[in-house]
């Protein structure tokens, strides 16, 4: 059970507000979306897949002049919407940012263990946010579309390029450091791919 599911709450049943959580993840309230600007210390639920195609290569994305962490490099990102599952929320960003249709959860794989407590500076501003990252294997032509509001581009980096561009800060995600690891994530997307291979190897043996 995730640090968020821990202290979920019953709420009403549309999209227009976020929960707003302390840092031991207890939720505390519920905001509109348009005044996600105003928080201080508090922190949102939000989800991050790394989509990685035939090659183990991982989607990057460098964002639009968006309200968070505009022209920053990312992963297919987004916020866990109202009473959202974190998988729901993926799917959703997967559809709309980069177009990867009919993903079902037994596709996704949960790569993260406690949702983790990370700072993304945006505007000048840290934006505080739990968040839970998956791993999704497609082919890389079953990514149809760019949501423009949201996304520049796109270019797809080698798994291990992108582990390092991660680690070193040279994403919207904080630099690893003493307090911030990214290590055991890196590990499952490791074994996901790996076990992914091993599948397609034994059919391919029969």
């Amino acid at each position: 059970m995730s640090i968020l599911e821990k202290y979920k709450v019953n709420s009403k049943n549309n999209s227009e507000f976020y929960k707003v959580y302390d840092d031991k993840g207890k939720f505390l309230r519920e905001i509109d979306v348009h005044d996600e600007k105003n928080l201080t210390n508090e922190f949102l639920y939000g989800v991050t897949c790394f989509v990685i195609n035939e090659n183990n290569e991982v989607l990057m994305e460098v964002r639009a002049n968006t309200e968070l962490t505009p022209g920053k490099i990312d992963l297919v990102s987004g916020h866990v919407n109202g009473n959202e599952s974190g998988t729901k929320a993926i799917i959703r960003e997967l559809n709309e940012e980069v177009g990867i249709l009919n993903v079902g959860p037994n596709k996704l794989h949960k790569v993260s263990g406690l949702a983790k407590p990370l700072g993304f500076e945006s505007r000048g501003k840290i934006r505080n946010f739990f968040i839970d990252f998956y791993c999704l294997i497609t082919k890389a032509d079953n990514v149809t579309s760019i949501q423009k509001e949201e996304v520049k581009s796109l270019k797809w980096i080698p798994m291990e390029h992108a582990f390092e561009m991660i680690k070193s800060g040279k994403t919207k995600f904080p630099k690893q450091e003493a307090n911030v690891s990214y290590e055991e994530v890196f590990k499952n997307v490791r074994g996901v791919c790996l076990n992914k291979n091993l599948q397609e190897k034994k059919v391919v043996e029969k």
